[in-house]
This record gives C-alpha cells, structure tokens and sequence, in this order.
C-alpha cells in the first residue's frame, strides 16, 4: 500500500480529532534473542482513529508510532489462551494465516475494543449506510443520498458544461487566489477550486464544476473556467471550496478554506475578491472571482448549427490563458457523430443486393465448364453465408438505434463490428484580441481494424500479398496478366453502365411522350455519352480476351457436340444469339465480339439519327402528336436495348467465369478477407462522412474553399499513433488497406426538400458498389442555393487521402530497436508523394498571398526533410503534416488503437500548439496539462472505461516522446 509515513505519524500523534478508542494493550510477539525464544506479550499505547488503529513503541501515549493497521477485509474473535483470558485475534484476508492476538486489561475492555474495531470498517460503514438508505427510501419514496452523490468533491470527476437538450442558461466563472497559506511542514499548497450550489428549498449543496489543479502556488490562477447553472431563486447561493491536492495519483486533499456569496450579488457586481475561511472560522487568504461570459455569449453560431443536427451529445470545457498580448479564451467542443450507426446500415444494404448480383451471375452462366461446377457451388453457398452475417448485423445495428457512439470497451463485439471504434468531433474556438473568432476541428476516431477478428493472419496489406501470390499459381494466371480486382471492377463497371443505359432509354421514350424537342435532345445527348463509355470498357484488352477465351470454349462444346448425333436436342452446345439484320436468331456458331460490338454501335447510331430527324422535321411546329414522335422512336429504343443487353451479356459471362476460376482454390480465403475489408471500409466511410459534414458547415460561407473542392477535391489527412509491433502491426495494416479503398469514394450534393433540419435530418445516400462509391450529401434549400454551379449540378467532390504514421508507445521502441519499421516509412513516403502532388495543384488553384504561399512551401520542405531523417519517434512528421493540412484546409483525423489515451495526448498537444503558433499563447506547459486534466478528453476517456484516467503506466510513459505525456494523476491502471 501507497502510504506517507509523516502524514500517517502527524496522525497518529496529533490528529485534530478526537480518537474513537485509545488505552494500553498487550501485542503477543516473537522474541528471538540468545537466551530467551518464544512469544512475549508487549504493553503498547494503542489508539483507533477513523479505520486506522495505531500503536506506539510503549505504553506512554507520548511515545512514537511503531505501526498501524488499516482496519479492512479482516475478521476478530475471541482467542483461548489460558495465559491471557483476556484477548482476541485479527486476521486479515491478505494474511489468513498470521494472526495478530492482542489482550487487554480486563474482559470488559477486550469486548468494548473488539466493538470498537469492528465497527470501524468502511465496508461496513458501507453496508449499514446503504441498510438505512434503503429503509428511508421505503419510507419516504425518494432516495436520501441522491444530492449527497452529486456534490461529491473529487477531482476523478471533472463537471462540464453540456448544450445538448439544456435549457436552463448559465454563466462562466474565473477564478485565482492569493496567500493561501502553507501546509504543516511548510510546503506551498497544489490549490484546485470546487464550485457548489445551493438552491432553496434544497438543503444539500451540489457540485456545479471545478477547476484544475495548480502546482505549487500560493496565489494560483486557473486556466479553467468553471461553469455555473443559472437558477431563478434570488436566495440562490454560491460556494467556492478551496482543497490543497496532496497526492495526484490517490487524489487525496484537504479542504484550505471556503467562501459564500448570493447569485444575486455576483451576477450583479461581476467581479469580486471574497475571503476564505476554513473550518475554524480562520481566515486562510482570499478567492478573486469574475464573471467571464453567459450562455448567449457561448452559444455561437460557428457550431451551432454542427450542434443542431450533425453531432449530439457535446460536452464544453472553457479556459482562460494569457497571452503575449491579453487573454486567450479558449472552448473545448467535444460531441458524437449522429451518423455512427446509420451509415454502416446503408452499406451493409448495398453490399447484400451486391453479392445476391452475383449470385444471379454466376447461375446464369450460359458457358460452363463442367469441371468448375463444385467451385460455383462452393462460391454461392459462401456468398449466401455473407449475405446472412450481413442481414445479422443489419438487424443488430437496428437495435441500436438512437445510439452514436461506440464505446472502446466493446471494440470485439461482433454485433457492431461495422462502427468505428470511439468517434468523435473536436473542435476548439478561441478569441483573442483580435475581434474574429477562430475554429480548429478534428476527428478523433479509433483504428479501422477489425478487432473481433484474429490478427494471427496479419492485416490486410499481408492477407491480401498472400492471396495474389497463391492466385499467380493458378493455370489460367500463366497466359493472363489480369488480376482479380481488375476484372471485378470491370464487371461492376459493365453492370452500372447497363442499368444506367436502359434507364436512360426509358427517359427517352418518356421524352418522345411528351413532344419536347429540348428534352429529346438533353435525353439523347446523356444516353450518346453512357454509351460512349460502355464502348470503352468493351475495347479493354481484358474484355476481348477473355470474351474469346470464352468464345474458344464454346466453339470446342460445338465441335464435341456435332461428334454425337445422338445426343438430345439440349446437347448440342449452347445456342447463341446474333443480330441477323432485322431481328435476333439463334445460331449453332459464335458471332464474334469485334460484330457484336459494331452491332451495338450501329443501333445507337440509328437511334440517335432518327431522334435528329424527328426533332428537324418537327422543329417549325409548336407540338406534334404524341403517339407520333413515340411510335417513330420506340422501336430503334428497342433494338438498341436488346444489343446493349447481348454485349453486356458476353462480356459479364466471360469475366464471371475468370472470376470463376480465381476461385477454384482460394474462394474460402478470399470470401473472409473481403468480410474483414467490408468491415474496415464501412468504419472508415463513416468516420469520413462525419468529417466531410462538419468541414463542409464550417466553410459553407467561404466560396474559395467550395471551389477548391471543385478543382481538386478534399484533402484528408489522418494522423496515427499506431506501432510496428504486435497486433497494432496488424491495426496498422488494415488502416492503410482502409485508405486505399477511401479513394474510390466521391461525394455529391442533393438539394432536400426540407427547410431547416433538426434531430431528424435527412442521412446521406450512398450508391455504386465496392469499387467506386458516391456519397449523396442532402443539404437544405438556402445551403444549396450557396454552393457553386458545378456543385449544384452533380460534380464530384473527389477524396484525396493521406496517413502519417509515427508509433510513439514501447511497442515501438521495441519495434524500433528489435523489428523493423518498414510499413511505418512506407506509408509516409507514400503520403508524402501524393501530399507533394495535392500541393502542386493547390498553388495552381488558389490565389494566395506571397506570405501564405512562402509558409505552405516552407512546411512541405520540413515535412520532406522529416520524412527521411532516420530519427526514432519522429512526431515532427506529424505536427508539420497537421499544420499543412490546416493551411491547404484539409480534413484532420487522429487515431489510435482506441482514441482515447494516445489520441488524446496528441489532439490536446495540438490544441496547445496551434495556441502557441497563431495566438501567442504565454504559458505552453499549463495550457496543455489544463487540457488533458480537466479538458473534454478526460470525459472521453470515462465514457470508454468508467474510469477517468488514461491506460498508461510510469513504465509506460518512460518510453513516450516528453510531450505526450499526461500530467501527473491523471493516468494509472486501466482499460487500454
């Protein structure tokens, strides 16, 4: 046990209170001398303070301490010694087999101590306290120590203010002291200030907030400032307690002082100087206060709207620092994305109509090797298993509706595999002296990984390096160079572009309906360009080959069938359809694909010149029969479906079946590393949906960064915390796997038909399959009317995505200085290459000014020079990614295995910096410790493991860069 033998002996001898029991007992001890052996008894002053029951070297109460118990988790009976009737023994749990027996005088003093001590327990404190407590709740119908819990005093449970849902207003307090004097042994007192309420007709004080804990100070200020409920009782009343902290990592302290003042009167003067006194009516120094600002103040509009809608659950923490020039009021923004839950839903939605395509592909194969028949057998029965684990989680993410966050501790859950891993929205607002205010977000988010999986495999960078090379192997891999993802995103290609097509056929019938030439020729201009690009994919090297190698296969089954004239009818091959000129027939031959494609080519050229006649020959008049122009066009609509169909149909077969055959010995393997990649994928899109909205609110005013958008996308960067050892090897590799996949995402804007959006705003649309997604962002009217023309139309807002890596735990030092860390430089040089690329475009885009422009290069040469220095833990890397980031206004992400401890330390760390760089910020060390102490960090990290401190150990945090280190108690043993 943790103890300080001073304070313990200050107790014992000169405790303030008045012992519970104290007189002389008898210990029996062992004495081990040259002529005497065996136990003695010792006369020894004893006295019972609280649960702590002390004995002294001899029987005078003068004498010094020698010992003491604490009095939990023991036992006392009665002890049979006929050399000492009067006495008892006391076991401990810990030490069941070493009694303690201790006599007394008389039979009567023996039984008042053996009363006296057990009664001392806390435990069973404890258990009387709850027996009362349940026996009044009985009584009364309400529970008496429901206030008593709310003011607890200590410092594991920071107050902060939160906007969702309050309607009560409130106001900010700061605070400083002056001479509060010093402890017993004459040391300066480490002062934290708790706030409490009293409002009548209550008669319990409760707790409002508390500040931080100033270090060794006697006239400490704060840099919390502390936030107050506003009541409407004018007798109201306001308690500042002052506690000197004694020791961080117990969070132990003593009251100094209190001071009282009326709502009333403060809200009235504002600013005040008020005495403290302690407990003895003594005066103990003095307490500044000062009101700082109300609620309508607080509430901005830079994030209310964010609020509103896009984010729940926000937790606010204030400070007050001094800077160069004047006071920083900074606000910590904390809150949970509304969207965690809903978009996992909506792919999981589109990855079962996916997969069931696919399935109806691989049954309607009209070419088939006989001998891949347990394959395709083999490949649907996995693809219906997917589908169903897929229909389960959908089905568990319904039963967690009106949930936004997924806590760390059930980061193995099956049921929510599919969430990310603690996601939440960080934004920090800062006023100066200067009259704008500024905003800095960031999204805290855990690994995209899948922690309910095994990493004894690796990740999926590794997995998916195993699975090509076994698939090199394969037979039809010797005379082919197309890998499996290739012909997959053709195959989706041809799929997309097909219905794509066929619905524009039927838009243009529908126009020819309607007699409009305008939209006749807007129908078929869109119809030309679909089609344009199914062309296209048509003529890829892997469409022709394959079709032929299909083609090849047919023309053999043909061959074999005319040798058996008795076969059945159904046995003469496969009959193909081919265009004879004026209808399709079917033939015993293969048409070839170079005819099939003219066809197809040709039947669009006949349509769109029949569309060009109608519209001149009808161009002088005002409106045309209907029946006409429709009866005129539907036919060649017709014909051109059926050729879109057949050429889409060979194609989809041929690449089925090569599909098909990358299956024949990998198919198990592939179908569960495609579950682990849908997994991370769907963390990853959530977390980036959730930052896209937020950026794109926070700069919807501001028509150079729309347009940036426009010209070169968004430029995302996350910042990992992540080592090259163990399973965050694997984390880290599933995380690069996600990034890769993140780039196939584009959004879009839609115009919603509601106004205003409140707790029921309209969630996103996503469309397109695995290999390509869009991301319909609905935006009200007066939003949308704000965005550029491009926008308005449907241009794609592409993603660009960059990961900087740095582990910073012992897991890297370990990696570092017995592994390797050759994924961790990969990454970055990769990162690094595309940032260069971004950064090319960005100077050709924006207009910036010559000193904007000198800094943005100035970062970029750091950062290339970062990312080649061979150094151990470089976080330089990371801190000058971040600030080009925010200078090219990109997107910021921070993670970690859970993003609560290690996420924590670097998104306070760059609060702290931003601070220092852009505000002149005074005091760097005491902005950052108030941050991670009493910031909204320390509440992320209960929400994750019920307990506020950070998972890290003294051990540990030898081994982390100076910088990320948390203060002192507020970390310890817990949940990582």
């Amino acid at each position: 046990m943790r103890s300080n033998l001073k304070e313990l002996a200050s107790l014992a001898r000169f405790s303030k209170r008045k012992a519970d029991k104290e007189s002389v007992l008898y210990f029996r001890e062992k004495q081990d001398g040259l002529f005497k052996r065996g136990d003695v008894f010792v006369e020894r002053w004893c006295r019972l303070v609280g649960n702590l029951f002390f004995y002294f070297k001899s029987s005078e109460p003068t004498s010094e301490p020698a010992g003491v118990f604490l009095l939990e988790r023991f036992s006392i009976e009665y002890n049979v010694d006929p050399d000492m009737p009067s006495s008892f023994r006391m076991l401990f749990d810990a030490e069941c087999d070493k009694p303690y027996v201790i006599a007394a005088r008389t039979d009567a003093d023996r039984d008042s101590w053996m009363q006296a001590l057990q009664g001392a327990s806390i435990e069973r404190l404890r258990l009387q306290m709850e027996t009362l407590r349940d026996a009044i709740r009985k009584k009364t119908g309400h529970d008496p120590m429901e206030n008593v819990e709310q003011c607890s005093a200590t410092s594991e449970a920071p107050s902060l203010s939160s906007s969702t849902g309050q309607t009560r207003s409130k106001f900010h307090v700061g605070l400083a002291c002056c001479n509060l004097p010093n402890d017993s042994l004459g040391r300066s007192p480490n002062p934290l200030v708790l706030v409490s309420q009293l409002t009548p007709p209550h008669y319990q004080w409760s707790k409002c907030d508390q500040t931080e804990v100033v270090e060794k100070s006697n006239s400490p200020r704060f840099a919390k400032t502390v936030c107050v409920l506003e009541s409407k009782d004018e007798d109201t009343k306001l308690k500042f307690s002052v506690f000197d902290m004694k020791e961080r990592m117990t969070t132990t302290m003593v009251p100094i002082g209190d001071a009282l003042i009326t709502q009333e009167q403060f809200l009235t003067e504002r600013s005040l100087v008020l005495p403290l006194f302690n407990s003895s009516e003594n005066s103990v120094g003095c307490i500044a206060i000062e009101l700082i600002r109300s609620s309508e103040n607080e509430a901005k509009q830079s994030y209310a709207e964010v609020e509103q809608f896009l984010f729940v659950n926000s937790l606010c923490a204030n400070f007050q620092f001094d800077a160069i020039r004047g006071l920083l009021h900074v606000t910590e923004l904390m809150a949970e994305s509304r969207i965690c839950f809903a978009v996992p839903k909506l792919l999981l939605n589109l990855w079962m109509h996916e997969e069931q395509r696919k399935i109806e592909d691989i049954e309607n194969l009209s070419t088939f090797p006989k001998e891949l028949e347990m394959v395709r057998q083999e490949v649907i029965n996995l693809k219906t298993r997917l589908i169903e684990a897929y229909t389960q989680s959908s089905l568990y993410l319904d039963e967690h509706e009106g949930h936004f966050h997924k806590p760390s501790r059930d980061k193995g859950s099956r049921e929510t595999e599919f969430v990310p891993v603690n996601l939440h929205f960080q934004r920090m607002c800062v006023t100066d002296s200067r009259p704008q205010e500024y905003i800095y977000d960031a999204i805290t988010v855990g690994a995209f990984t899948a922690h309910a999986q095994s990493y004894k495999q690796g990740g999926l960078y590794a997995q998916l390096a195993k699975l090509e090379e076994s698939r090199q192997s394969l037979p039809h891999r010797q005379s082919k160079s197309f890998d499996h993802e290739s012909v997959h995103g053709v195959l989706e290609n041809l799929h997309s572009l097909r219905e794509e097509i066929r619905r524009q056929c039927d838009h243009l019938c529908y126009c020819a309906n309607q007699g409009s030439g305008k939209m006749l020729k807007e129908s078929s201009d869109l119809l030309a360009d679909k089609s344009r690009q199914l062309f296209e994919v048509g003529e890829l090297p892997v469409v022709c080959e394959l079709v032929s190698s299909v083609d090849r296969m047919v023309a053999g089954d043909l061959d074999a069938s005319k040798q058996e004239p008795a076969a059945s009818a159904e046995a003469e091959g496969p009959a193909q359809w081919r265009w004879s000129g004026t209808k399709f027939v079917k033939t015993p031959t293969v048409e070839p694909w170079d005819v099939t494609r003219v066809n197809t080519e040709a039947a669009l050229i006949s349509l769109l010149a029949k569309v060009e006649e109608v519209i001149d020959v009808q161009s002088g008049e005002q409106r045309v029969a209907e029946t006409f122009w429709l009866s005129l066009v539907s036919p060649l609509v017709i014909n051109y479906k059926n050729n879109v169909d057949l050429v889409t149909h060979r194609a989809c077969d041929a690449l089925t079946l090569y599909s098909l055959m990358e299956d024949v010995s990998t198919a198990s393997v592939a179908q569960s590393i495609q579950y682990r990649r849908d997994v991370i994928f769907s963390q990853g899109l959530t977390a980036l949906v959730s930052g896209f909205y937020a950026i794109i609110w926070a700069n919807i005013d501001s028509m150079a960064f729309l347009q940036q958008l426009v010209s070169i996308g968004l430029l995302v960067q996350y910042e990992s915390l992540l080592s090259c050892h163990g399973d965050e090897m694997a984390m880290l590799e599933d995380t690069m796997v996600a990034m890769q996949d993140l780039d196939s995402v584009q959004f879009k804007f839609e115009e919603s038909s509601r106004e205003v959006f409140d707790h029921t705003f309209d969630p996103p649309k996503i469309t397109g399959g695995r290999l390509r997604y869009t991301v319909h962002v609905l935006v009200p009217p007066h939003i949308f009317a704000r965005l550029p023309k491009e926008l308005k139309r449907g241009h794609g807002i592409r993603v660009v995505h960059v990961i900087f890596s740095i582990g910073i735990n012992e897991q890297a030092t370990l990696a570092e200085t017995f592994g390797d860390v050759k994924l961790q430089e990969l990454i970055n040089y990769k990162s690094l290459h595309k940032l260069q690329n971004y950064f090319i475009n960005f100077e050709e885009v924006l207009n910036l000014s010559e000193d904007d422009r000198r800094c943005v290069n100035d970062l970029m040469k750091e950062l290339n020079m970062a990312v080649f220095a061979k150094r151990s833990k470089n976080t330089d890397i990371l801190r000058i990614a971040a600030e080009l980031a925010r200078e090219m206004n990109g997107l910021r992400f921070t993670m970690c295995k859970s993003a609560k401890d290690r996420s924590s330390m670097a998104i306070t760390l760059e609060q702290a910096n931003i601070l220092k760089q852009r505000h002149n910020l005074a005091d760097f060390e005491q902005a950052l410790n108030s941050m991670r102490s009493v910031g909204t960090r320390r509440e992320n990290v209960a929400k994750n493991t019920n307990t506020r401190k950070y998972a890290f150990t003294s051990m540990q945090l030898l081994t982390f860069p100076k910088q990320y280190r948390p203060p002192s108690g507020t970390y310890g043993l817990g949940e990582t």
